[in-house]
């Protein structure tokens, strides 16, 4: 169906075309590169899913911190004790319910703390016992104290750290990850500005080269040239059209890659609205490309956290030498009656207090393991340490080459440009000379090759600058922090 465009409306960077028929063809999105970072910070798939990493590893903190929280024990038990007894007095039956409830926490400190109250009724037909039915109601305090390994909870409390370290450390991984995928995300939209670019120049030769067919045509009616070059003419032409064809279809290409990347399902065209030219930035400077790099890298800040972890878990090696000494307190005070009213009454109207205090201290003699996991800690942290300087001669050679990557890329480009300009010159001299017969078909053909050359590589040299300066962002660690500033 051939559509005839009759109307076209925009409205927030879209437009869309309406047929005469009234049928709406498929919109455009006008978008900047910011514009573009920031609907693939919002859509793209693999940024969706690596915040789910994050997003995973912060319940570890509920987990680690769950040892902290307060663990409520609730016990019922009844006993119907009819054995056959080797004394009369004893009894023949005897019936034992106990409702046992306690409470009990750990604080950082390494401090657990229990409150506990029992209840027994106790029912027996023994004629010795003084009561038949009796209750016995217990409300006790007990405090236990970790004072060699675990000193005051130093064991606890490194557990914890050590994971909120480890979840920092997936934090600075995703926001890696995520400055990865708008790294390509860029360079996704560099390439398809590359593509139209090169659309454009090959628009125009197709318009030069029609223009030679054209007057080839006319002045083989005049024979004013030989049909060889009347039929090169046309072989250019059509040649250009076909080139013209396959950039056309890259377009598509490099259009439905972008698409992807920014999770767009619907029939669209995108069309980029940054000038495809050299960035009006003076000369990348390695010095501050560095500091840049030092203050931002996720991996970097990844790498200093990972030491702060081993000295964590190193401490924590060093406390396991001790031994086990482990401080017991209990205090309990408890009351009888013939009913459970009575007896729980008792407990605090009567002075009838029971007082433990015990300590038990464990250790092994040889104590192999905790040696053998202190020395592994220490070494783990000096591998650490020395990944921490092998990464900080790796940014730094890494950055150099880069920023003089974006130099030369960008000279290059520039000097590509003076040479496009001298070919479009040529190009255009030799063209008036044909009009004066003072040149021949081949020779504008050549010329014209040889401009197309020239722009193709001017479009190129400025993609690949474009696409540098997006992989030294992306070192600095700064790609990502222009567009985003919250949290995960």
């Amino acid at each position: 169906m051939v559509w005839t465009i009759t109307a076209v409306f925009c409205l927030f960077g879209q437009s869309v075309s309406i047929g005469e028929e009234g049928q709406a063809l498929p919109k455009a999105y006008q978008l900047s590169l910011e514009e573009t970072t920031e609907l693939a910070l919002v859509n793209n798939f693999d940024i969706q899913l690596t915040k789910y990493d994050t997003w995973i590893a912060r319940t570890d903190k509920k987990v680690a911190q769950s040892i902290y929280d307060t663990v409520l024990e609730a016990e019922i038990k009844y006993r119907n004790d009819q054995s056959k007894q080797s004394s009369t007095p004893a009894g023949t039956k005897a019936l034992d319910n106990d409702y046992n409830l306690g409470v009990s926490k750990l604080l950082p400190t390494g401090t657990t703390v229990s409150v506990d109250m029992t209840n027994n009724r106790s029912w027996t037909d023994s004629t010795v016992a003084s009561s038949a039915l009796t209750h016995d109601s217990t409300l006790g305090v007990t405090i236990e104290q970790d004072l060699g390994k675990n000193f005051f909870g130093i064991q606890d409390r490194g557990d914890v750290k050590v994971t909120l370290v480890d979840i920092e450390n997936t934090e600075y991984t995703t926001l890696d990850k995520i400055e990865q995928s708008i790294a390509e995300v860029q360079k996704a939209y560099w390439d398809l500005v590359l593509e139209i670019e090169l659309v454009k120049i090959q628009e125009e030769m197709v318009a030069e080269a029609k223009k030679l067919y054209d007057l080839n045509q006319e002045k083989l009616k005049d024979g004013l040239v030989e049909i060889p070059e009347a039929i090169a003419s046309e072989a250019n032409y059509k040649s250009r059209k076909n080139t013209l064809l396959l950039v056309q279809n890259s377009v598509k290409a490099k259009t439905n890659i972008l698409k992807l990347l920014l999770n767009i399902e619907e029939d669209v065209d995108i069309e980029p609205t940054e000038n495809f030219d050299l960035s009006a930035n003076g000369k990348e400077e390695v010095l501050l490309a560095l500091k840049k790099a030092f203050e931002n890298r996720q991996d970097y800040k990844k790498a200093n956290k990972e030491i702060e972890s081993k000295d964590i878990k190193l401490t924590m090696k060093k406390n396991n030498m001790w031994p086990e000494i482990n401080l017991t307190a209990t205090l309990e005070q408890n009351g009888l009656g013939d009913h459970f009213k009575h007896a729980v009454t008792q407990i605090t109207e009567e002075n009838n207090p029971d007082f433990f205090a015990g300590l038990k201290i464990t250790f092994p003699l040889e104590n192999r393991a905790a040696k053998g996991e202190l020395e592994a800690a220490e070494l783990e942290k000096a591998k650490a340490l020395l990944e921490l300087k092998l990464l900080e001669r790796q940014i730094a050679i890494g950055i150099t080459d880069q920023a003089r990557d974006c130099n030369v890329f960008k000279e290059i480009a520039a000097n590509s440009q003076e040479i496009a300009s001298l070919q479009a010159q040529k190009l255009e001299g030799e063209v008036k000379r044909f009009g004066y017969g003072r040149s021949d078909t081949d020779t504008v053909i050549r010329f014209q090759e040889d401009l197309v050359l020239a722009r193709s590589v001017v479009a190129e040299a400025i993609r690949r600058y474009q696409g540098a300066l997006v992989d030294l962002r992306k070192k600095e660690g700064t790609l990502l922090k222009e567009y985003f500033q919250g949290e995960i």
